[in-house]
Order: structure tokens, then sequence, then C-alpha cells
């Protein structure tokens, strides 16, 4: 995440919190060319969603940033929902976090995409109709706060550092692994999920010299 968040903008994600009737929310914003990064989050429980979701590579945060459309699931633990079977290894880890139902709003400001808020219950349940009408409204605020934040003011597609390096370490990861850029950062994320490091931490470790990402033995 990109630290505390302006008091302004904390405020306000805390009580589109209460509107929506849930414990928690995280923002992610988008880059120009697609990528999602985890921006800010309530608590360590919306922290540790946005960075399984940006680890994995899977969740509703990704469905809904690349379908365009909310993703709202009300019990991860419902076998037959359909939308949280897609995800089978960030549902488990989501439920051993603490949460038991997921909303995902994507943020839009016209055309511009600038990227999801992703709402936890510790409680299983959906939305209730004014819940969902209260969380829509305040998508639409969190938006434009978005452009006010300091590392994003007047360019919602600007990198943060903490991409660059991910970016950086896709790079160098292709070459190690004599591999596609998609290949590459799939490696990536599955090699920080399976040593319990965030994506962030092991990009720090490749771009300087402290790791190397080797082929699969055969």
């Amino acid at each position: 995440m990109n630290g505390t968040p302006p008091p302004q903008f904390e405020g306000l994600l805390r009580s589109s919190c209460r509107a929506a009737g849930v414990d928690g929310a995280g923002v992610s914003i988008m880059s120009s060319d697609g990528t999602r990064e985890p921006l800010y989050a309530t608590d360590q429980v919306a922290t540790g969603i946005e960075h399984l979701q940006f680890t994995l590579g899977e969740g509703p945060c990704v469905d809904s940033s690349s379908t365009g459309s909310p993703v709202l699931v009300a019990d991860l633990t419902e076998p037959g929902d359909v939308a949280a079977s897609r995800w089978p290894v960030f549902r488990s880890e989501a439920e051993r976090l603490g949460a038991r139902a997921i909303f995902a709003f994507p943020i839009r400001i016209g055309a511009i995409w600038l990227g999801v808020v992703d709402f936890y219950r510790r409680s299983p349940g959906p939305l209730s109709r004014p819940e969902l009408s209260n969380a829509l409204s305040s998508v639409d605020d969190l938006g434009l706060a978005v452009l006010e934040t300091p590392s994003h003011h007047g360019d919602p597609g600007t990198y943060a550092v903490t991409n660059m390096i991910v970016h950086q370490a896709a790079g160098m990861a292709m070459a190690q692994l004599d591999s596609s850029i998609e290949e590459a950062m799939v490696r990536l994320r599955a090699t920080a999920f399976a040593e319990g490091m965030s994506i962030d931490e092991l990009a720090a470790d490749v771009v300087n010299g402290r790791r190397r990402i080797s082929k699969e033995k055969k």
C-alpha cells in the first residue's frame, strides 16, 4: 500500500463502509496499461485482501477490473457461488484472513478507469438495496478522491514506485526464464505466494540481484 492515506481519503473510505454496512474496504488503482496496484485499505484484513489479489492475480478486484462490472459475493464459503469458484486459492486465503463476504466495484470517472474498491464483511450476507445504492454512490466519490490524492493528482495512470519495481523484476525474470512477460509475471506471483511474501518484496530481491527466477526442473 502507498503508506497512510490522506485524512480526507481515509475518512471517505471509512464513511463509505458505514453507509454500505460493511466492516472494511481496500482500493486498488489501475495504470494506463491495465496493471492493478493496491493503494489504501481501512485495516489489516482489507490490506491482506488487496495484496493477496495482486500476488495471485485472482479475486473479485481482478474480475471487476476485467469486466467493468460489480462482483458481489455474499458468502465466500458457499460452494455454489459461480464467481468465488473461479478463485480457489484466494477464496480460502480471504476466509482465513477473516472475510466472509466481498463486494467489488469498478471505480470510473467518465471514460477513465481508475481502479476497484473491495468492501468486505466478517459475516456472510448480501448487500440490501439501500446498502448497494450507498456503495455505488460512495464509489463515485472515491473516484474523485483518487484523482486528488498526491501520488495521482492530474495523472491517474502514473505508476507507483512499487509497481515500477514489479515490472522491472518481471522484465528480468523474462530474460532469466527465456519466456514471455506474461509467463514471467505469473511465475513471480506464484513464487511470492509459495514463499509467503508479497510480490513487492520478491520483486525488490530480483531487481537488487538477491534472487533469480529459475526454470522449473522437468
